[in-house]
């Protein structure tokens, strides 16, 4: 709008004036949201960087995100915000505010307890609630244990010399 009134030579609030009168005489006024800050995904070193931990692992926090990263909160903010709304990234991706929960949830993922002996190591009562609820929210935390056929059947029943009860008389 600033640049229509510097250009006839007419305030902002006439533009919009003039804008909100076409509109009730059912005119379609279609107004672009922030043309002036085009941002070029592809060219941007940041949102690079951030594409890049979003490839590794969908389970980090802000504040872990611009740690890694080394960058504010607020740019990376801005960026990673840029990213979701052109669709680059989950608009999942690094919405989690605790920490402990992340790590939970990592740890959950790659290993083979139960969610209550993983809540326990973590402090968490409850944590297949947790577990329900992120699933909830559309946040993958399936496990990502893949045990070929072979390795739980050697779990199941150990190779070597069979075992055989002694007596002892």
């Amino acid at each position: 709008m600033s640049q229509l009134a510097r250009k006839y030579g007419v305030s902002k609030q006439r533009i919009f004036q003039i804008l909100m009168k076409a509109k009730e005489l059912g005119y379609a006024v279609n107004r672009p949201r922030l043309l002036a800050r085009r941002h070029g995904i592809d060219q941007c070193e940041v949102c690079n960087r951030i594409l890049q931990v979003a490839e590794k692992d969908d389970l980090i926090t802000k504040n872990q995100l611009c740690q890694l990263l080394s960058l504010e909160y607020k740019i990376c903010s801005w960026h990673l915000n840029q990213l979701k709304g052109s669709g680059f990234v989950s608009k999942k991706f690094a919405t989690m505010r605790s920490e402990r929960l992340v790590v939970a949830l990592q740890y959950y993922r790659y290993s083979s307890l139960p969610p209550s002996v993983v809540g326990r190591k973590f402090g968490y009562r409850n944590f297949y609630s947790l577990l329900s609820y992120q699933k909830k929210k559309g946040i993958a935390v399936e496990r990502a244990l893949n045990f070929p056929e072979a390795s739980l059947l050697e779990r199941e029943a150990p190779t070597g010399t069979p075992f055989v009860a002694q007596n002892h008389s």
